[in-house]
């Protein structure tokens, strides 16, 4: 039975990913129609802030485990809108491939922060998935005065590594309904006075088109995957939940070559084939690795 669950744990944040790796194919349909970063970022939370704002209450003793979830929302809103800035000013292969590093960073952050030691495979993983990421990330391809953008955009991985860890096993249950909630709300605590701290020249977009991919930044690419993964993370490992996620990876080079032409090379096909090969990798009943180092001596 645990087997069971476990496994439907890990389909749940594997659909999440899938809709996930929609956000840079959404982004870019806005840049285009000439929308800014600021705006881009909070249109994708603020139109879930309104369907969840009635989901706010909560009982006193669920209060810290909100104000958590609400920290984790506020941390993430910075993270987002450095990554849409990044995606809007540097090579958007870059920007993207940079994001979708946190699998590693997850890893690390386990081990560090959350005291999850990780398996011997896990390490292998993350390795795979930090090697596919290197091999598309070309320096010489940034423009002069972008090292602040990038830097940014590396802010995107720690955060959602964070996320991750904590969501796969968090201090206190409550219904995901708030969890979101509070999330989603700290997000715009956040994009909003951005963007009004900018001033954006263009605040709506200007063709059929953006509107379209304002709704789907909102609900494909926020609103559906968040609830998968709130409802699949727990259900499985953290570690197995964050090499799962760099199938975003896939599906988001995938949909620029299918969908706006993007041309994929051979470094970007192997990077592909090295993370599709490290999901395969069995996680969840290897010993932690300073376990079997122990026990080899």
């Amino acid at each position: 039975m645990k087997q069971e669950s476990t496994m439907d744990g890990q389909y749940l944040v594997l659909m999440a990913a899938c809709f996930y790796g929609l956000n840079p194919y959404f982004a870019q349909q806005l840049f285009k129609d000439g929308l800014g970063a600021e705006m881009v970022s909070l249109y994708r939370f603020i139109l879930p802030a309104m369907f969840f704002v009635f989901c706010l209450r909560v009982p006193r003793e669920n209060r810290a485990e909100a104000s958590r979830s609400l920290v984790l929302g506020l941390v993430s809103g910075v993270s987002i809108f450095g990554y849409f800035h990044a995606l809007d000013t540097i090579p958007a292969a870059t920007a993207i491939l940079i994001y979708y590093s946190y699998p590693f960073f997850s890893v690390l952050i386990g081990w560090l922060i959350f005291k999850r030691a990780p398996s011997q495979n896990t390490l292998v993983s993350a390795a795979l998935v930090l090697i596919a990421v290197s091999l598309t990330i070309r320096p010489e391809s940034l423009p002069e005065g972008s090292l602040l953008a990038v830097a940014a955009c590396f802010l995107a991985p720690l955060a959602v590594a964070t996320q991750v860890q904590y969501l796969s096993k968090p201090k206190r249950k409550i219904p995901t309904r708030s969890r979101m909630a509070w999330i989603t709300i700290g997000h715009v605590v956040v994009l909003l006075p951005i963007a009004m701290w900018i001033g954006p020249v263009q605040i709506l977009p200007a063709s059929s088109m953006g509107f379209l991919s304002v709704l789907g930044i909102a609900l494909l690419a926020a609103v559906i995957p968040q609830l998968l993964f709130m409802l699949g993370a727990p259900k499985s490992c953290a570690d197995r939940n964050a090499l799962t996620g760099s199938l975003e990876l896939v599906v988001a080079l995938i949909t620029g070559a299918v969908l706006l032409g993007d041309h994929l090379d051979r470094l970007e096909m192997t990077a592909m084939v090295l993370i599709v090969l490290a999901l395969f990798i069995k996680q969840v009943k290897d010993k932690p690795v300073i376990e079997s180092a122990l026990q080899s001596r």
